[in-house]
């Protein structure tokens, strides 16, 4: 058989015996896949391969994801069903995209790269629910969190590593694509201060968009009242890691992001708020000039000019409005020319999955419209208002301090998303709804249960029917 002479389809075979071997044994210990996810996920995004066909990496984690999903839905049937208060904003979701894609092949789009896409936009959405429902005991919530946040040390540090020892740490199929020479550029400059760190995810922005979320956990974990010392000590020189880190990977929405989670965070703790503000004005305050004209202007050049094609993101989405308003469909894109006096967008076939412009949102408009956007956002809407409900009810100061620090740095994700399509590369979608899918096991584990619906006599001062009279 010659298919069996190429090395690249005898690795993905033995890759999917191997997960199929992890993933079939019975769960005693179901930490252990836990701990496994984890890893694949957070600390290796980019260890795979490449699959010079489609031109694409296929990455240990997406194989892992594959055989789970089939796995868990059609052998297992232990789940736990918890999903009903958002399941109907996720069907809403893949009934948009089902149109899409059937309006995508209809209209000649290629057959792989239509079915590739719905992978991205759809199918990858699956290991939420698996999160969610398989991890939903306390004790999985609290050994995640720890899992990651070593992670995000040890990520932290190999990405600094980079600055200074370049490209000869990166490891081929294991920290970055080698079949592309896109990673090494990163590295390889010979001034250090341009040098732009990836760490293992393969792309600086990429890296940018996942430590936020970590840094908004340790800042929460920091500012929250009754949290022991020696927790907000670890905390701190984790959010020192992780904040260098970031500054190193040279993302401007990373940084910008840094900002926002900041303000979220500290409007939750309004004593922060009183303390943070001024501090920040005073730094500013003893900022000198210079220093803010080389650090400032520099590494942000391109924002407050119109030199960078993203400044122009708010027009074109405008513009496409009138052009895809329900979409091309799926394995279908919409290329910009420029012409001397006005823009011009072209309806076409993609080649491949790159296509499109550097946003997730520009991108999923041009796919699914207005539609797939407006349901997208809902759908993230419903689950961050559920998460926060469930916050509510939380009593251990510590885990809603962590909750509230994720759902920050989820929220600030989506706004990175908006300049750079990190969604789509390994290490990005994959993990959003990994996280958020812990983020709502470990809400629901440790919320308390509300006493109204199950109470066979009114608590005193509760009367929700205006002529009840107590007794």
């Amino acid at each position: 058989m010659e298919i069996l002479k190429d090395p690249i389809t005898i690795v993905l075979i033995g890759l999917f015996m191997v997960s199929l071997t992890i993933v079939m044994r019975p769960r005693r210990h179901p930490d252990l896949l836990l701990l496994i996810l984890a890893v694949v996920l957070f600390a290796l995004p980019r260890a795979g391969i490449m699959v010079p066909s489609f031109g694409v990496p296929l990455p240990l984690s997406h194989i892992i994801l594959m055989v789970i999903m089939v796995e868990w839905l059609l052998v297992r049937h232990n789940r736990f069903h918890e999903g009903a208060v958002y399941a109907r904003y996720f069907i809403i979701y893949a009934a948009v995209t089902a149109f899409g894609l059937a309006g995508g092949i209809i209209l000649g789009s290629k057959y792989e790269v239509a079915l590739m896409e719905l992978f991205f936009y759809m199918f990858m959405m699956g290991i939420f629910f698996y999160a969610s429902e398989a991890f939903c005991q306390p004790r999985h919530f609290i050994k995640f969190i720890r899992i990651v946040l070593v992670i995000s040390v040890l990520v932290s540090l190999y990405g600094i590593s980079q600055r200074y020892f370049g490209s000869g740490v990166l490891v081929q199929y294991i920290t970055y694509n080698s079949d592309s020479s896109l990673a090494r550029s990163y590295l390889e400059l010979d001034d250090l201060s341009l040098r732009r760190v990836l760490s293992s995810y393969g792309d600086p922005n990429v890296l940018a968009s996942q430590l936020i979320v970590f840094f908004g956990i340790t800042l929460s974990l920091l500012v929250s009242q009754k949290i022991p010392y020696r927790t907000r000590l670890v905390s701190f020189g984790i959010l020192i890691i992780n904040s260098t880190c970031m500054v190193l990977t040279g993302s401007r929405a990373g940084m910008i992001c840094m900002v926002l989670v900041v303000i979220i965070v500290f409007s939750w703790r309004k004593r922060w708020v009183l303390l943070g503000i001024p501090a920040l004005a005073i730094i500013g305050l003893f900022m000198s000039s210079q220093l803010i004209e080389e650090t400032v202007m520099n590494r942000f050049h391109g924002v407050v000019s119109s030199d960078d094609v993203r400044a122009q993101f708010p027009t074109m989405a405008m513009k496409l409005i009138q052009v895809v308003p329900f979409g091309s469909g799926l394995g279908r894109t919409v290329s910009l020319e420029v012409n001397e006096m006005d823009w011009d967008f072209k309806v076409h076939s993609a080649p491949n999955i790159w296509v499109g412009f550097n946003s997730f949102w520009l991108n999923l408009f041009c796919r699914l419209g207005l539609p797939g956007v407006v349901s997208f956002l809902v759908l993230l809407f419903v689950l961050l208002r559920h998460i926060w409900r469930q916050i509510k009810r939380v009593q251990d100061v510590q885990v809603k301090a962590i909750l509230i620090g994720g759902v920050a740095g989820l929220i600030c994700q989506g706004v990175i998303w908006m300049a750079n399509n990190t969604y789509m590369l390994p290490g990005g979608g994959l993990n959003f709804w990994f996280m958020m899918g812990m983020m709502v096991a470990g809400s629901r584990a440790y919320a308390m249960p509300c006493p109204y619906p199950q109470m066979l006599v009114p608590m005193p001062g509760y009367f929700p029917d205006r002529n009840f009279v107590p007794a």
